[in-house]
């Protein structure tokens, strides 16, 4: 597969979490850096940008392709010819790949310890370490009751409790507003975070509706991230925190919503567990 075909599969995805693209996108920038046929250093720029804007373009709610894109621009401009850039680009796309992949597995072990005394959890959407969490406790021996809300728009959540079966776990797909009423019967929730910064995270609709739930009914909510997905100041508020006009269809309404912290038990990521949000 190439990276045009590679990008149109990014593109098109509509299912897999900020993880999981992130992976796609560095495949993407170290395909392109491969074939790029630029041989001026301002045309491998242009080719370069073009391609960003294409990634972050195709999921604009996502943390993880803004930080490559911002490691790509950091290796372009230390190279002094386009052999020498195109290396430089391949290498740093490898590189953030096993950034990413390192600090997953961290943080999917310190969200396991967390819930090594739980037998009934939920969980909202698909997410990747969420899932790699419970592979860790699925290869100990350690079996959960894994209630999977449909999580719609999207229905993510039928991929999510296909893939909670497969690891051996018992998993339990409910209609989203059904998923709500077994909360006092779980021992935890286990999100998720497509992006998050100093106030709180990103992740999809109906993350809020559970943890604010969860908090009433005495259960802990954490979200379970990588240092990757920390949505960069320079961007700007991120779209799910900028004031919008009531949608007009199904088609406009947002996808994601923005969750604070005083709403979370707190946040983990591959340095551990952070009670009520990051330190500053």
């Amino acid at each position: 597969m190439d990276w045009q075909e590679r990008l149109r599969v990014y593109q098109a995805d509509r299912v897999s979490g900020a993880m999981a693209l992130g992976y796609q996108a560095a495949r993407i920038l170290e395909a392109w850096a491969q074939a790029a046929p630029a041989e001026r250093i301002e045309d491998l720029r242009a080719g370069l940008e073009a391609l960003l804007a294409a990634l972050h373009a195709a999921h604009p709610d996502m943390a993880p392709p803004l930080h490559l894109a911002a490691a790509a621009r950091w290796a372009l401009a230390e190279a002094p010819d386009p052999p020498a850039a195109r290396a430089a680009l391949s290498a740093a796309a490898r590189a953030f790949r096993e950034r990413l992949e390192a600090h997953e597995e961290a943080a999917a072990r310190h969200a396991a310890a967390l819930l090594r005394r739980a037998r009934v959890i939920m969980t909202h959407s698909r997410s990747g370490t969420v899932l790699r969490t419970l592979a860790f406790l699925a290869r100990e021996g350690h079996s959960l009751e894994v209630i999977c809300p449909f999580s719609e728009p999207g229905g993510e959540g039928r991929r999510m409790a296909e893939d909670v079966a497969a690891q051996g776990h018992s998993a339990l797909l409910l209609p989203d507003l059904v998923a709500l009423q077994w909360l006092p019967e779980v021992d935890l929730v286990l999100v998720g975070a497509d992006a998050w910064d100093a106030e709180g995270i990103v992740n999809k609709v109906g993350t809020r509706a559970i943890a604010r739930l969860a908090r009433a009914f005495g259960r802990p909510c954490w979200a379970v991230t990588v240092s990757e997905k920390r949505w960069p100041p320079e961007a700007g508020l991120h779209p799910a925190r900028r004031p919008a006009p009531l949608p007009r269809s199904a088609e406009e309404a947002r996808w994601f919503e923005f969750i604070p912290y005083a709403e979370l038990t707190g946040l983990i990521r591959e340095d551990g567990p952070h009670p009520g949000g990051p330190p500053p």
